[in-house]
């Protein structure tokens, strides 16, 4: 009883494997950043453009659903991927913000990177300390 407790398990009840790069982290990286600078070249565009206030708001939250939603999607397959790509999405603000806006990068950066947290404090430590409970109970 004493090792089951030391094991790292995950919700599913298998062993959480440890943190490993790979090809598939270094590709969700490099992915999420490619869509990161797509999205902030399209906020970009219709800040400058002469678009109605709502779309120019609704260009600012498009980070928000292409952060959330393949983060969480590829978190399901592998998490250290779906991390990789939420933070591949957060650090390529860090050049935008130099380059081409400080604002728009900016904001793309403190944006993402607070969802990577959120999505982490969820996924990491509320599954685990449910895991532990139910296997307790």
């Amino acid at each position: 009883m004493p090792n089951e407790d030391k094991q790292k398990i995950n919700p599913l009840g298998k062993e959480d494997p440890e943190f490993k790069i790979d090809i598939g982290t270094i590709l969700f990286t490099i992915i999420g950043s490619l869509v990161s600078w797509i999205n902030m070249l399209i906020i970009l565009v219709y800040q400058v453009g002469e678009y109605e206030s709502i779309v120019k708001i609704m260009a600012y939250l498009s980070i928000i659903f292409t952060t959330i939603i393949p983060g969480v999607i590829i978190g399901v397959r592998n998490r250290f991927w779906g991390y990789a790509y939420l933070l591949g999405f957060a650090l390529a603000g860090i050049p935008f913000m130099f380059v081409v806006d400080l604002f728009i990068g900016g904001y793309t950066f403190v944006t993402a990177l607070f969802i990577f947290i959120i999505i982490w404090l969820i996924f990491w430590k509320v599954w685990r300390s449910l895991a532990m409970m139910k296997r307790k109970t």
